[in-house]
């Protein structure tokens, strides 16, 4: 073999020996601004309620049923959605489903009732709901294992920004251009970015374990390397299994139904805690009797945390490994809870605010990052997406709890302390999911390629 020969290597080898690099950063800022994106479509809502009712002359808690459904094609596109990306390759399927928000946005534009919004509504949860974890899972294949971690939370930062571009919204649009301004946005950031996911490579491990013949295989590692490096062809072993045989193996194969179900289960916990937590505005001010002001500035405080620990936790995830800094991540936001409503209302309460969101946003991201690392490149898109699909299904039911302690007339201390239990369960889940055999373990393999 001559120096200018193409080195034969495996497609593990071969991203995990890359270096960090220009074509890691276009997919990692690609896949953060469009998780942006899917977080604003899907959020918009609750945003212009208020202005949506009064333009239909129905009472606000009308809109209720266009949440609902919106939240059942959530459910049902949490379990259909990510198998597809698996068969039909990830940035094809970004493509369908950013087009489907698009259009069902601008569908909204025209209607002047509510049954038609009930319906687009349904249509952009069923397109949005696997948009992060298919983003997710396209950000951490495309990474060398070092990084996965790490790109895999940044992605899932983008949703924090989506709260921030609706928060300028509300600011800036609403008040001028009613809900149908916030909707043209929800038209046009879609729109915009359909040309660069038309252009967006797929991951080079998912098209090896779905076709490992495929000539583009070795056209998207030149691209991946850094101008110099030495040529390289990538192998693939073949496949053996039908895309069905491999997805019920990957998923619920032996050995690895048990973790699955723990995922689950984490999954389920961390996601009870956020659709109970839609409570805590109400909370802080007719429980706790905060003013308004005070209240924004613990929404402003706990977005800000959020956004910081869902930045980090890759970080230190690929640095010391999902069981220390996810279980201390889960089980120190429940303390934080705690503290919250032992604390309130003096200032200690709000440190305890800003604690809590660091280690529960960050705990939250890292779910993706576990799963993404749990499950084989041919079924990973549909591992994170039903990882994320169960946790909607328990959600369904949360948002009873603040029903449940209101009526009961509960304090701060207790209502706090409730909301911690799915913090510290998360927690366990992760620490028993970890003490399993063949559970993801950070490796730091030798940097072979430029």
């Amino acid at each position: 073999m001559t120096e200018t020969s193409p080195r034969p290597t495996d497609v593990d080898s071969f991203l995990d020996g890359l270096k960090f690099n220009r074509f890691h950063l276009v997919i990692l800022i690609l896949c953060t601004i469009l998780t942006a994106i899917d977080g604003y479509e899907l959020y918009v809502v609750g945003w212009v309620l208020p202005d949506l009712a009064e333009d239909f002359g129905v009472p606000r808690t009308a809109i209720t049923s266009a949440m609902v459904a919106q939240q059942m094609g959530m459910l049902v596109g949490a379990f259909i959605v990510p198998p597809l990306a698996d068969r039909i390759g990830r940035p094809r399927l970004l493509l369908i489903c950013f087009a489907g928000m698009m259009l069902s946005a601008l569908a909204i534009l025209t209607t002047q009732s509510l049954l038609p919004f009930t319906i687009c509504r349904f249509v952009a949860g069923l397109c949005g709901t696997a948009m992060v974890p298919i983003l997710v899972t396209l950000a951490s294949e495309t990474a060398p294992r070092r990084l996965r971690s790490t790109m895999a939370t940044i992605t899932v930062s983008g949703t924090m920004i989506g709260a921030m571009i609706g928060a300028l919204m509300q600011g800036f649009i609403l008040e001028p251009f009613g809900w149908h301004g916030a909707f043209w946005i929800a038209v046009v950031l879609p729109a915009m970015m359909l040309p660069f996911i038309w252009f967006m490579p797929e991951s080079l491990r998912a098209m090896a374990a779905r076709k490992p013949d495929d000539p583009a295989i070795q056209i998207l590692a030149r691209r991946m390397q850094p101008r110099g490096a030495d040529p390289v062809t990538i192998i693939a072993a073949p496949r053996t299994e039908t895309a069905t045989q491999a997805l019920l193996s990957d998923v619920f194969g032996r050995g690895q139904r048990m973790k699955t179900f723990l995922m689950w289960a984490i999954s389920i916990s961390s996601f009870v805690f956020i659709t109970a937590g839609v409570w805590k505005t109400t909370i802080f001010k007719d429980v706790i009797g905060l003013p308004w002001s005070e209240v924004a500035l613990i929404n402003g405080t706990n977005t800000a945390a959020g956004f910081v620990g869902m930045l980090c936790i890759g970080f230190f995830i690929d640095k010391l490994g999902f069981k220390r800094v996810m279980v201390s991540s889960f089980l120190l936001a429940a303390l934080g809870c705690v503290l919250i409503g032992l604390l309130a209302p003096g200032p200690g309460m709000f440190l305890a605010v800003v604690m809590m969101a660091l280690f529960q946003h960050g705990g939250q991201a890292g779910i993706a990052a576990l799963a993404a690392s749990l499950y084989s490149p041919r079924s990973r898109a549909t591992g994170v997406g039903w990882t994320y699909g169960a946790g909607r299904v328990a959600s369904i039911f949360a948002p009873l709890f603040g029903t449940f302690v209101l009526s009961e007339g509960m304090g701060p201390v207790g209502i706090f302390a409730l909301l911690a239990v799915p913090l510290a369960s998360a927690g366990l889940f992760t620490l028993w999911l970890m003490s399993l055999k063949g559970a993801p373990r950070i490796t730091r393999p030798a940097h072979g390629h430029g």
